[in-house]
């Protein structure tokens, strides 16, 4: 059954939470769906999370956000889609320092934010609901110490990354251009870094597959989180483009040993 919304559950430490850590929390958490969001759908509605339900129930503060019906637009599937990827993230930093599917280096920063208590607030956890409450991600101290290293860089060298250019954005300096690269592999999103002088390139590759070379940093599951660009080449869209499998396996026409593709393929499969 498809979830309704979201419920974050502050817990209360010895002292009442003022009501500036309250809203700053649930805004970081909104971010983060924003964030999620983004990479997951390049074109369409955004959702916007309205607050369905919010109580105490003795040391817990307990709110429920769901996002607002847009008939026509973008079905309450999809929509749930942030909230799900946020939760089963928020699971995967507790087991392993990785950025988890959908989430950008951004986004992991922010969940290490919500598991860092302080100003009355002990801890933090997010669920799906739907009638009945889902999976509780708890944001504890072993969420915050992945996610921290999940961003950290453990390798750096020059290499290349591909994927679809989903953001642009000026970075405060001006010196330089900040985009996000959504990988179609481990749907992660990557920081890309690039020279302002490359500015005008950026205009056509916006939402296209593109190419991205330089310095690449990557974490220590070898997840790139960032790199600094001095190359861009736009890409075919879909399979245009691409070698067949025919022509890469007739690269090496030597290796079959005389024999055509499909009876090679043959041999290999056993059949």
């Amino acid at each position: 059954m498809v979830a309704q919304g979201l419920q974050i559950t502050l817990r209360e430490g010895p002292e009442m939470i003022p009501a500036h850590r309250v809203v700053r929390t649930l805004d970081e958490v909104v971010l983060s769906l924003r964030d999620i969001d983004k990479v997951h759908l390049l074109r369409g509605t955004r959702a916007t999370w309205v607050m369905a339900d919010m109580r105490r129930r003795e040391r817990d503060l307990v709110f429920r956000l769901k996002p607002r019906d847009v008939p026509f637009r973008r079905d309450a599937e999809d929509m749930m889609v942030p909230a799900e990827a946020l939760v089963s993230g928020a699971l995967a930093l507790a087991r392993q320092p990785v950025v988890p599917e959908l989430f950008s280096p951004g986004t992991v920063v922010r969940l290490a934010k919500l598991a860092t208590p302080g100003d009355g607030i002990e801890s933090v956890s997010v669920a799906t609901y739907n009638g009945h409450l889902g999976p509780k991600a708890i944001l504890a101290e072993k969420v915050r110490v992945n996610a921290r290293e999940a961003v950290r860089p453990y390798q750096i060298a020059y290499g290349s990354v591909s994927g679809t250019l989903s953001a642009v954005r000026e970075t405060t300096r001006g010196k330089s251009v900040r985009v996000t690269v959504r990988d179609p592999i481990g749907k992660q999103a990557i920081v890309g870094v690039v020279p302002e002088r490359m500015a005008e390139v950026l205009r056509d590759a916006w939402r296209h597959r593109v190419l991205l070379t330089g310095k690449v940093r990557r974490n220590a599951y070898g997840q790139a989180i960032r790199i600094d660009v001095d190359g861009l080449e736009l890409l075919p869209e879909g399979n245009s483009g691409r070698p067949s499998v025919e022509a890469v396996l007739g690269a090496g026409a030597d290796w079959l040993d005389g024999m055509d593709v499909d009876t090679f393929m043959d041999e290999v499969r056993g059949v």
